[in-house]
């Protein structure tokens, strides 16, 4: 037993460790394999001799009924909007990310801080992807931003977003007992934030500042002295990693394009052209399979709405939406009790880059999304002296 569960760890690490490379197919044949599938694959065979404990759903059906009722919603209103085009009417990326986030929350209760560990495993993996980035192994530039292995810029500039924060409140709050050792763990983030940069991601480098302000005012302290110290200390730091992002000339010139002009980067204009299908469809949307036969009509191509709240309105209309922002409440709710009861900072900083995603990109079918859910929710349960309690959420 002890063996499978250390098998079961590693596996996860890994797993975690090659989310950096999510789209990645080494064998550059143009099917759907990828070290992340890969990984993927082998963390749920070291899970299946003890499948049973990891669906357990006890207290979980507040979170687990509103999210498993949008994706049958969702697949029903993918069947009615068949068409000629597209048929593939069942999501099953949706699909096994809401299992991966269900097994995740189970292995946490079965393994305490298992995911704790899984998130910084997750941030080296971010590291080694900025560290291939300047041995120049992977990269591609498109007018003038970095993209590495397939993957968008946003989508990379999130994730290093996501990894530094990791880092920086391991550092600073060491639920892992490192010892004075985590400190070298600073080293790695001029590289990372330098990435950052390069991917000329607006949302990155917007969600990376809102999250180390929140650190700042949110740090409990007894001592008020001590509060004024962490709040001018945290300001100076601030202003130097900002200049550290900011080298990246496109991404100085992005953000005042943004400021001068109002620039969304085009997403302004899909947003536009795809308004007729929810003004069309608002109650009950038309499916993926709709969306993607009206948009390759409207575009040539499917065009993603960069903006998720947009894309599940298209998708299941306000009634979807209702119900997937009950999901989201809960989870969010839990990153706020983790901080409250704990004083955890981890879990509410990450619901920025979340929120960032939700606004301008996808988080739908993107595992780190999930991956962060599962972590929120289990930093807010209780550890007692037989497992990993999660408490029912109302």
């Amino acid at each position: 037993m002890k063996f499978l569960n250390q098998v079961q760890r590693i596996t996860l690490l890994i797993f975690f460790f090659s989310i950096n490379f999510e789209v990645w197919n080494p064998l550059g044949n143009g099917g759907d394999f990828s070290i992340a599938k890969l990984t993927a694959m082998l963390y749920f065979i070291s899970i299946a001799p003890q499948l049973p404990q990891f669906f357990r759903i006890s207290n979980l059906k507040s979170l687990l009924t509103p999210i498993w009722v949008f994706f049958c919603f969702l697949t029903i209103m993918s069947i009615f909007n068949i068409n000629e085009l597209y048929s593939k009417f069942f999501s099953t990326s949706i699909f096994l990310n809401i299992i991966i986030f269900w097994i995740l929350i189970n292995h946490e209760r079965k393994d305490y801080l298992i995911i704790e560990k899984g998130m910084l495993s997750f941030a080296f993996g971010s590291f080694a992807l900025s560290l291939l980035y300047f041995a120049g192994i992977g990269v591609e530039y498109t007018q003038g931003r970095l993209s590495m292995f397939g993957d968008n810029q946003n989508a990379l500039g999130l994730k290093m977003a996501i990894a530094v924060i990791i880092i920086l409140t391991s550092v600073a709050q060491n639920r892992l007992n490192f010892g004075w050792y985590r400190y070298l763990l600073l080293i790695l983030v001029p590289f990372m934030l330098t990435f950052i940069g390069a991917t000329g991601s607006r949302v990155a480098a917007i969600a990376f500042v809102l999250a180390f302000i929140t650190a700042i005012l949110l740090f409990k302290t007894k001592n008020n002295l001590t509060k004024i110290f962490t709040i001018i200390g945290g300001g100076i730091i601030l202003i130097f990693l900002v200049i550290l992002i900011i080298q990246s000339g496109t991404l100085l010139n992005r953000l005042e394009d943004t400021s001068k002009s109002g620039d969304l980067g085009e997403r302004d204009m899909i947003w536009r052209t795809i308004s007729p299908i929810i003004v069309g469809n608002p109650f009950f949307g038309i499916g993926e399979t709709g969306y993607e036969y009206e948009t390759t009509a409207i575009f040539g191509n499917t065009v993603s709405p960069h903006n998720v709240i947009l894309e599940v309105i298209c998708y299941t209309g306000f009634f979807g939406l209702i119900i997937y922002s009950i999901f989201l409440y809960r989870v969010f709710l839990r990153s706020y009790q983790s901080y409250l009861t704990n004083g955890w900072l981890l879990p509410i900083l990450l619901t920025i880059p979340v929120i960032g995603s939700i606004l301008s990109g996808q988080i739908l079918d993107v595992k780190i999304g999930w991956i962060i859910f599962s972590y929120i929710i289990s930093t807010s349960a209780i550890k007692n002296t037989n497992e990993f309690k999660i408490n029912e959420i109302t």
